[in-house]
């Protein structure tokens, strides 16, 4: 092996030359081995996703609609959007832990001590984990549910024949269509933008 070569591998090179939070970071298991930009980035996508009930949610055909209180999907209050709001809710508080550890990695550069840096690591990863695999699944359930809406009657007839609850029944909780998927699609926008500036400012 030729003595000259220098090192290229960006994990030995984290190891042997990286700040205390690379270091650290190239040396811990986790399931998300990704940067904070690329994490913020599929949490973008993901909001996306949860504001795909509006669209979907308009579109249902009018077997489905009038499974909704009132018979309108976009001003009723189905319980199966709780769980789109609790959805929305992790990726905000998991995009502030996320947004929040690049902040001090940008502010603090290489003056990072162990201490900090392994606090550091643990809001990242369990800001990942809470957005990437528990915020997730929720979507995919809400989108999954608008979706079989879209089978018309035969799809959800047979949903609640094999003893699923009504997922458009009601609840006293104002959560609307309209107030999940806007807020999901700005947020979306604004995280996204956000991962490509810290993708141009912050070290990988």
């Amino acid at each position: 092996m030729d003595s000259d070569d220098g090192v290229t591998d960006p994990i030995a090179s984290a190891l042997l030359e990286g700040p205390q939070y690379q270091r650290l970071r190239a040396r811990r298991h986790s399931l998300f081995k990704q940067s904070i930009p690329r994490k913020l980035a599929w949490q973008a996508a993901i909001l996306g996703a949860l504001a795909l009930v509006l669209p979907l949610a308009m579109t249902l055909p009018a077997s489905t609609r009038g499974l909704f209180p009132g018979g309108d999907p976009l001003s009723s209050t189905p319980k199966i959007l709780l769980l789109g709001a609790y959805a929305g809710v992790i990726e905000v508080v998991a995009a502030a832990g996320l947004l929040y550890v690049g902040y001090r990695r940008l502010r603090t550069g290489d003056s990072l001590s162990e201490h900090e840096a392994r606090h550091l690591l643990s809001i990242e990863d369990v800001s990942s984990m809470i957005s990437l695999v528990t915020g997730a699944f929720a979507v995919v359930a809400v989108d999954g549910f608008f979706l079989l809406g879209h089978g018309g009657e035969p799809a959800v007839g047979a949903f609640l024949a094999a003893g699923g609850g009504n997922p458009f029944a009601g609840t006293t909780v104002p959560v609307t269509v309209v107030g999940v998927a806007v807020p999901a699609a700005v947020l979306a926008a604004v995280l996204f933008s956000l991962s490509r500036v810290l993708e141009r400012r912050l070290p990988p």
